[in-house]
């Protein structure tokens, strides 16, 4: 069910509107400038992406009276905006509104489009037919046109595969698996080599979805609860290795969140109470790091 959401920024702890009026918000995506918002807004049967221009604090619609759109995302460059719709594939537009929305992709089961590697010569996306699984495909783009590649699957697995978020060097996939019997976050290489027998790596140890890579810090993100975790990490040779998951913002209520370009914020999709609204109202607010301000006010004992 969608939801209802208003937006704030929050700075040191405190919280800032970011978008002033509650609304039936899901899915925002800050652009990789962190000066664009991109999500879907519901109102009543109309379900439609959006772009929120935080500067100049003024919204763009880029669909117009869909009602399966879905997850849209940013390509690396900021140009292009990625999304999925209910049995008709991925979708891509300009992120400016300059062009329609174009077919990228032909699929009778929900495609969900979730993150671009950095050179946006691929996309990891999950496919939700039965047991969701997570697949990638090439993309190109030829003089202002995106074209689709053949699609790949990642690996095959019994269990609930989701979230598929690509490193910042491109060279590793984070995901939301079941396998252990509740959502938790793992890290495998990619390409995936050929032998199918690399290493796979538990990065939380409570739960987690919504992994997010750091874009300037060795940092992977997730939302446990309603706690946004962090776990350092390194690199050795074909391992990776991975430090014990820190709280990064506790207690925030998020449903969902988005790190900004410097690592620092989050935007955060959090319920409203909202008695008289159709449907649960929600605000997005801009989030610093709760963690490292009580650190600051209340120094730990050496």
């Amino acid at each position: 069910m969608a939801a209802d959401h208003s937006g704030e920024f929050v700075a040191g702890g405190k919280k800032v509107p970011l978008l002033a009026t509650p609304g039936v918000y899901q899915n925002p995506r800050l652009s990789p400038d962190g000066k664009r918002l991109s999500l879907i807004v519901t109102d009543g049967s109309n379900r439609d992406i959006w772009v929120y221009d935080i500067q100049r604090d003024a919204k763009q619609k880029l669909t117009s009276g869909g009602s399966t759109f879905a997850d849209p995302i940013w390509s690396p460059d900021g140009r292009y905006i990625l999304f999925g719709s209910l049995g008709s594939g991925f979708f891509w537009t300009r992120s400016d509104g300059a062009s329609q929305p174009q077919a990228l992709t032909q699929s009778k089961v929900l495609q969900v489009p979730w993150s671009f590697s950095r050179e946006a010569k691929r996309v990891a996306y999950m496919e939700i037919g039965g047991n969701p699984q997570i697949w990638t495909m090439p993309i190109d783009d030829q003089d202002g046109q995106l074209k689709a590649g053949k699609p790949e699957q990642f690996f095959k697995s019994p269990s609930q595969e989701l979230f598929p978020a690509f490193s910042p060097d491109g060279k590793w996939l984070a995901y939301s698996s079941d396998n252990s019997g509740k959502p938790e976050i793992e890290v495998r290489a990619f390409p995936p080599p050929a032998s199918g027998q690399g290493g796979k790596w538990l990065i939380s140890n409570s739960g987690g979805q919504f992994p997010l890579w750091s874009p300037n810090s060795h940092d992977l993100f997730y939302l446990a609860g309603n706690d946004i975790m962090a776990v350092s990490y390194s690199v050795k040779g074909d391992s990776f290795i991975a430090d014990k998951p820190r709280v990064w913002a506790a207690k925030t209520g998020a449903t969902w969140f988005d790190i900004a370009p410097d690592g620092k914020r989050a935007v955060v999709l959090t319920p409203v109470a909202s008695p008289e609204a159709p449907k649960q109202e929600h605000e997005v607010v801009f989030l610093f790091n709760f963690f490292d301000e009580l650190r600051r006010r209340v120094p730990l004992a050496k």
